[in-house]
């Protein structure tokens, strides 16, 4: 299984509260996410970029310049050019990150996780990259937020495989 976290991993330690400041800064001063800041409970995106290293923080703003766009606001945001670094968040998601739910982080990681993938250019079965997605997750260490996620979810096959390869990966590191 592909290990997202990996080279993103570094142990120069000089300058990541500079890139986690400026990242948070850069972030919810973007126009697109007015929404975040006026209706969202934005701890959910500061302990996410908390827990993610901060050279993916660096490409995230620097090269792949990231976005959260609500569902019903992605046809007027096609004018920034291209939406394939964009996270287009639906209204169950939304709802769930209004709250103060601990698996709105987890959410939030899952579709980072999503969009190095899309980034990596790697295809293939849908329930792999989704236990692929959730591995990352759970290497940033929101295992416990991510089982909050997958249980609010609808029971499904899928579901249970994943909550599978959750404890499989969880017990593993122990």
């Amino acid at each position: 299984m592909m290990n997202l976290i990996q080279r993103f991993l570094s142990k120069d330690r000089s300058n990541k509260s500079q890139i986690r400041k400026n990242f948070r800064a850069n972030f919810f001063s973007l126009p697109e996410h007015r929404w975040i800041v006026e209706g969202c409970n934005t701890a959910h995106f500061d302990k996410l970029f908390s827990h993610l290293p901060a050279n993916l923080l660096n490409e995230l703003m620097t090269t792949s310049h990231l976005r959260f766009v609500p569902s019903s606001e992605l046809a007027e945001l096609r004018h920034l050019g291209p939406v394939s670094n964009t996270i287009v968040v639906f209204p169950e998601f939304q709802a769930l990150l209004k709250s103060d739910k601990r698996a709105a982080v987890a959410y939030l990681a899952h579709e980072i996780a999503f969009l190095l993938l899309e980034l990596d250019g790697v295809t293939g079965e849908s329930i792999m990259a989704e236990v692929t997605a959730d591995k990352f997750v759970a290497d940033l260490g929101l295992t416990f937020e991510l089982e909050d996620l997958l249980l609010m979810l609808d029971e499904s096959l899928e579901k249970r495989v994943r909550l599978t390869y959750l404890t499989a990966h969880h017990f593993q590191d122990l």
